[in-house]
């Protein structure tokens, strides 16, 4: 072949590779909009139950079309803690399963029927959706418009690649490599891993290896064994993902390259075996062998897919707890990891799901919601500390602590506001706005827990002691305090709902009305001469920090009211 049709032939292919990743990228973010609430349901179902996880990785993965944005997502999640290791081990799994759906719908639709008739069509059918000032609409315009380009991507693929002759050079070279036995296996499997690892995609190397197979430029076996490696390439998203997570979300991502990697060694030892098993189900399907036939390769190579996942899964499925044991072995936990919290910043991939990715952002204001209750923790101790070194390490502490709020505010709103950028369905915009308004107050309730540090500081600079009943009374407001923020974290932790400013509203009302009786009380003992007018401003003073930020508490849980449907 001429250098310049071999130019042509390179690019015309990696042009129906990108139509059919882009045409798969807008199809899963479309039906991440339009199925955004039920995806959240489903995820927020997960039990410790190993079968209800791998069911559910199933169906999330079949519905968003791509196992590497789901392990992704999982490994996002694990950092957060939002689920643990097993269950996202679980849920794994089942994404695995779930990405054989691609595989099918490319043999049914790609291969077996004539799409190429009506893709326009539907084009055209998707164009007056996309402009549509409905969300919902909008999502379905797109999913059709993804479905056009993913088949027209494979169309285009099919036409690209010739077929060829069994005298041809590329028959006779193909032979030669696959004449070698167990090392021609291994050989057609690292090209499977390599092509995924390039293109970041199994489900388009899958669609790449059943086109070449078709046509004549690979056989049956070496496709399969392609099939293979290319279930292991898939995983380094994941890994690259976790790169800057915890251990535990590491942990996660290498079980996703140990599960596949341990699939891939017991199927290459039972290659033989499986293949024909596939092959004689491709002939109960289609009348053909894929070994005879090249209309049945679709059929054969999807069965094989299909079945090595099901059966990896339904061998692991059961040692779970082993499996995870082994994953903090090889990534053992320090002690002092959980301690520190880091503020993830979200993957490209994460970015695009916005109706799933709000469970990490909800999960991201929890923790500054316990960041903040934390410090506040630290005032009692710092009003009565004495000793000096210990007085100073407190200091810092709440210092430091605050530099951490004023970066976890900075990174939940960048990641707010780029996920507001995506076409959002009604609830998800409401969500967004409300979180936002959340993540404000959170951090003026750590800007009035550093203005009472300073009011305390002021204090004892000029020696002004307060006298034990000034303490007694700044402890029951304190206390006050503490149960309205611990209200507010379970407001935070749980799916909103009606209801949740009862409790708030009461506690409110109860910190309105101490500080009424502090303050009035207070100002009996100034003017009865108990202690002097330098005293009552630092009492005082610290009396409306803890009023304001009391105000800023009620506005958080408001916020979170605001998203009952």
């Amino acid at each position: 072949m001429p250098l310049t049709d071999t130019i042509i032939l390179v690019f015309t292919i990696l042009g129906s590779l990108a139509l059919f990743l882009y045409g798969m990228k807008l199809m899963s973010e479309s039906l991440q909009r339009l199925s955004g609430d039920r995806l959240r349901t489903i995820f927020a179902s997960i039990a410790s139950n190993p079968v209800r996880a791998i069911i559910s990785g199933t169906i999330v993965t079949g519905i968003i079309q791509s196992s590497s944005a789901v392990t992704v997502m999982l490994v996002s999640f694990v950092n957060a803690g939002l689920f643990t290791l097993s269950q996202a081990l679980g849920i794994m799994m089942g994404a695995n399963i779930g990405t054989t759906v691609t595989a099918w719908l490319v043999t049914y639709f790609g291969f077996h029927l004539e799409f190429s008739v009506i893709l326009l069509p539907l084009a055209g059918l998707s164009l007056p959706l996309l402009f549509l000032r409905s969300t919902r609409n909008k999502a379905v315009g797109e999913f059709i418009l993804g479905f056009v380009m993913l088949f027209l991507g494979l169309q285009f693929m099919k036409n690209a690649l010739p077929e060829v002759t069994a005298d041809s050079a590329m028959v006779s070279y193909i032979s030669g490599l696959s004449d070698n036995g167990a090392l021609s296996l291994l050989l057609f499997t690292g090209i499977g891993l390599g092509i995924t690892l390039l293109i970041q995609s199994s489900s388009a190397t899958i669609a790449l290896t059943m086109v070449m197979c078709h046509n004549g430029w690979i056989s049956y076996d070496a496709a399969a064994a392609m099939v293979l490696g290319e279930n292991i390439g898939t995983t380094i998203t994941a890994n690259i993902a976790a790169i800057v997570a915890n251990r535990a979300a590491r942990r996660l991502a290498v079980g996703h390259s140990l599960f596949n990697i341990f699939g891939v060694l017991w199927m290459l030892a039972f290659f033989s075996f499986f293949t024909g098993l596939s092959a004689k189900a491709a002939e109960l399907m289609t009348g053909f062998s894929p070994y005879s036939n090249a209309e049945a390769v679709p059929a054969g190579l999807s069965v094989f897919h299909s079945g090595f996942n099901i059966l990896n899964t339904l061998i692991l499925a059961w040692v779970i707890p082993q499996f995870r044991y082994i994953l903090e072995m090889i990534i053992p936990l320090r002690q002092n990891e959980k301690k520190n919290f880091r503020l993830r910043y979200f993957s490209p991939v994460l970015m695009s799901m916005s109706e799933i990715s709000m469970l990490q952002a909800r999960e991201e204001i929890l923790i500054f919601g316990k960041h903040v209750t934390y410090m506040f923790s630290l005032i009692p101790e710092y009003l009565i500390e004495k000793r000096e070194n210990k007085y100073l390490k407190l200091q810092k502490r709440l210092y430091k602590s605050e530099e951490q709020a004023d970066d976890m505010e900075e990174g939940i709103r960048q990641y707010l506001t780029r996920t507001a950028e995506n076409d959002l369905t009604e609830s998800g915009s409401r969500r967004i706005s409300s979180m936002l308004k959340i993540i404000d107050d959170l951090e003026s309730i750590a800007d009035e827990c550093i203005q009472m540090e300073r009011t305390i500081t002021r204090k004892n600079q000029e020696k002004a002691w307060f006298t034990q009943e000034m303490r007694d009374d700044l402890n029951d407001l304190f206390c006050m305090i503490n149960a309205a923020l611990e209200n507010m974290n379970d407001n935070l932790s749980r799916e909103y709902r009606p209801g949740i400013l009862a409790k708030s509203s009461e506690l409110e009302l109860k910190i309105n009305e101490l500080r009424d009786q502090l303050l009035l009380r207070h100002n009996e003992r100034v003017e009865k001469g108990e202690y002097s007018y330098q005293y009552a401003s630092f009492f005082s003073g610290l009396v409306v920090h803890c009023e304001k930020l009391a105000d800023h508490i009620i506005n958080v849980n408001q916020a979170i009211a605001s998203n009952v449907r």
